[in-house]
């Protein structure tokens, strides 16, 4: 774009953040001075469960927020360092579990601030690394990879939730257990020759995690050990298995490898640095993570404060002497899309089960607390996702700040399936323009929209806002729809989940009587007999070509040979096709709107009991203190009452279902054109779910922070190295642990 392009109002970067990054850029030191030493800018961007950017595509909303602020943040090819020689800029991008680990990640490859081109990183420790895997005759052959059922287990995986119970994971029991049996003894053999310390690492997280799992339950102590070396152990290190989807989402495969990618490309880039520049005057990392990368992105910035700590924990340096040189680091910000640590709730009758049992529930192994030296950090998150596999991991027990937005999952983190109910993908850049902007303020070095638009044409494009949305005759913007719900829902700091499910519920009540509405939402056994038809009359035709072509007067080999196979493939298709739908028709289930009839019913007779009993248990209460059948029966009723959280929602149903409380349009078409509702796209969702609409988004909260210990072990801490400071000998120790850190 050239210089003339005005960019338009919807894109334009508000007043506060350009004040922000001015604030933010007062605290750096001379930029320009070379002489000063450099600066360097790093970007870790930690992708969420399934998405990948080397195979999403980057024009559909399947590609995610992650990969969009990954593409806007600068690095030494950019034609613009010329003008800041002393800055070095760096993006990592991680892709999300259940896919594979993308191979510049892989290969600890960097882009140099020397050559401007993509150079591997592998120093003499990873050449050695590498061939002690390759001397250990192939850790894939001693674990035996093609033994190992993944794809079997992941057929069953995808059985269990089709047939609405966990049964089907059970036929895999001896085939998994005799794997899993095996793999301790073969991971032996392969730590016989592989001393390398990222073994060593592996051997702690999974003590860590067995620790965890055996504090909440002593009784299992010896299922949790052997669980912790064959998962952390063998699975974790096969990449065939590590980056599955069915080992990711089972067994929580993947994180570690991730973990150890980015220390390695952090080192990696600091060298870049180094090698170029005598003096460095600071480091500054920013993170960010979605979903499940959200999960790595917390630990990466638990292990940069543990591995890089100096006097204290806000005191982080690389490289130099104790208390003298090295290179401080700082880490700016931390940004987290709906982050997502466990697949369930906690269930230590689950975890007792066999095989079920090797299913990593969460990841509150990992210390995901948020350290002290973290200077900002936001966490926005999906106020209308209702999943049981999607709870929210809450900052509220450590630092940061929260905000809500409307949508599930995806409306946040991005990735969802382009089209799918008709509703469009854009909702996720309302999210992934806030953190942008939030990013921005912190001093991450990434671009601003104008800058994007001039300098990154097309990463600009997945972020504008600028597009209007059609519906019908009528035309709207995407940030006119989203005021239009603030006004209902101010943007606040902090979960009130509540809030937003009762404008959601006054949305749904009035769609819900809508016929035209509903003959968008096929059951599954639906589509799957419309299906079987198109198939069915696909063979049909496959078969009439055939027999043409066998009546032809002149015969032609390759023609016969075409139509054969034509053929032959369509009756495997339709076959398959047929023992779908009478799989799916012999299945016993609940459509979602008799659920919803059964379940709106219920909370209508409920909320009109209400006022009965309340008056009934205050009248109770004002008996004499003595009757103790009184008191008994003022306590019953109270029981009787519903939660003030149900009350609302129940509330909402009914206002929205009566016109009460009818909502302004543009919240109908905010809902109506981009606001994803995976309990009705999703059938496997909406049967899995005990409750569906009448409840607020579950949550856990695994980043735990004590600031009095904290500031306790400062202390200690403190203390401890003014004893280094005054002894010369415990000083050239430190200072050996710094250069060369473990």
């Amino acid at each position: 774009m050239t210089d003339s392009w005005k960019i338009d109002p919807a894109d334009a970067t508000p007043h506060e953040v350009y004040d922000g990054m001015l604030v933010s850029h007062k605290a750096l030191k001379r930029d320009e001075c070379i002489p000063c030493g450099a600066i360097v800018k790093m970007g870790f961007f930690f992708d969420g469960f399934g998405r990948h950017r080397d195979q999403d595509d980057p024009k559909t909303s399947r590609y995610s927020n992650i990969c969009r602020l990954w593409e806007a943040h600068r690095d030494n090819d950019d034609s613009r360092r010329k003008d800041f020689p002393n800055q070095f800029w760096y993006p990592f991008y991680y892709s999300g579990l259940g896919t594979p680990l993308n191979k510049d990640a892989e290969n600890s490859e960097i882009i140099s601030g020397a050559t401007k081109a993509g150079k591997s990183a592998v120093n003499l420790a990873t050449k050695t690394a590498t061939n002690t895997a390759t001397k250990a005759t192939g850790v894939s052959k001693i674990l035996d990879i093609p033994k190992i059922p993944g794809k079997v287990a992941e057929k069953a995986l995808s059985e269990a939730f089709d047939e609405m119970s966990w049964r089907p994971v059970a036929r895999i029991h001896d085939d998994i257990l005799k794997e899993a049996n095996a793999i301790p003894a073969k991971a032996g053999r392969v730590l016989a020759f592989a001393s390398e310390s990222r073994w060593v690492a592996r051997g702690k997280a999974s003590v860590r995690a067995a620790l965890y799992d055996i504090k909440k339950n002593p009784l299992k102590a010896a299922a949790v050990a052997v669980k912790s070396i064959a998962v952390d152990m063998g699975i974790d290190s096969i990449p065939f298995l590590r980056d599955s989807h069915a080992a990711a989402m089972v067994f929580g495969t993947g994180v570690h490898d991730r973990l150890q990618c980015a220390l390695k490309q952090f080192e990696a880039a600091y060298r870049d640095v180094t090698s170029q520049m005598d003096k460095v005057q600071y480091i500054e990392v920013s993170v960010f993570g979605a979903d499940r990368g959200g999960v790595i992105a917390r630990a990466f910035v638990n292990e940069l404060v543990r591995k890089y700590k100096q006097r204290t924990d806000l005191d982080l340096r690389i490289g130099g002497e104790w208390g003298k040189e090295g290179h401080p680091i700082e880490i700016r910000f931390l940004g987290l899309l709906d982050s997502v640590s466990s697949v369930m709730a906690a269930n230590e009758l689950l975890s007792m089960v066999p095989v079920i049992g090797m299913v990593k529930q969460h990841h509150g192994d990992r210390e995901l607390a948020v350290p002290a030296i973290v200077q900002r950090c936001v966490h926005f998150a999906a106020a209308h996702e209702l999943r049981f596999y999607q709870r929210l991991d809450s900052l509220e027990k450590t630092r940061g700040e929260q905000y809500l937005y409307p949508g599930t999952s995806e409306d946040i983190t991005g990735g969802a399936p382009p089209g799918s109910l008709g509703f469009r993908g854009e909702l996720q850049r309302i999210v992934l323009r806030d953190m942008l902007h939030e990013a921005l303020m912190a001093g991450a070095r990434l671009d601003t929209v104008l800058e994007l638009g001039n300098y990154k044409p097309e990463t600009y494009e997945k972020f504008s806002l600028a597009p209007s949305i059609t519906q019908g005759n009528a035309s709207y913007k995407i940030p006119d729809l989203i005021s239009a719900y603030r006004e209902l829902v101010p943007r606040k700091e902090g979960l009130d989940f509540t809030a937003h499910m009762e404008v959601f519920l006054r949305w749904l009540a009035v769609r819900y009587q809508s016929p035209a509405f509903r003959t968008l939402l096929n059951e599954p056994a639906e589509d799957l007999k419309r299906q079987h038809r198109e198939t069915a009359q696909a063979a049909r035709e496959a078969e009439d070509a055939y027999r043409a072509e066998r009546q032809r007067t002149s015969f032609d080999r390759e023609a016969m040979a075409a139509a054969w196979i034509r053929m032959s493939e369509a009756h495997d298709v339709e076959r398959e096709s047929l023992r779908n739908a009478l799989g799916a028709l012999q299945r016993p289930s609940m459509k979602v709107w008799d659920r919803i009839d059964e379940e709106a019913a219920s909370q209508t007779r409920w909320l009109s009991t209400q006022a009965g009993i309340k008056r009934a248990a205050d009248l109770a209460k004002t008996q004499p203190h003595d009757n103790y059948d009184m008191k008994n029966a003022a306590d019953t009723l109270e029981s009787m009452l519903m939660s003030p959280e149900a009350l609302a929602l129940a509330t909402a149903w009914k206002e929205g279902a009566t016109g009460m409380k009818p909502l302004p349009e543009k919240v109908m078409m905010l809902f109506d054109m981009l606001v994803h509702d995976t309990m009705l796209t999703s059938w496997h969702d909406h049967v899995l779910s005990p409750t569906l609409y009448f409840q607020t988004r579950a949550t856990d909260t695994f980043g735990l922070t004590d600031e009095v210990e904290e500031a306790k072990q400062r202390e200690q801490d403190e203390t401890r190295a003014k004893r280094i400071d005054a002894t010369p000998d415990m000083r050239e120790s430190t200072r050996w642990s710094i250069q060369f850190p473990h």
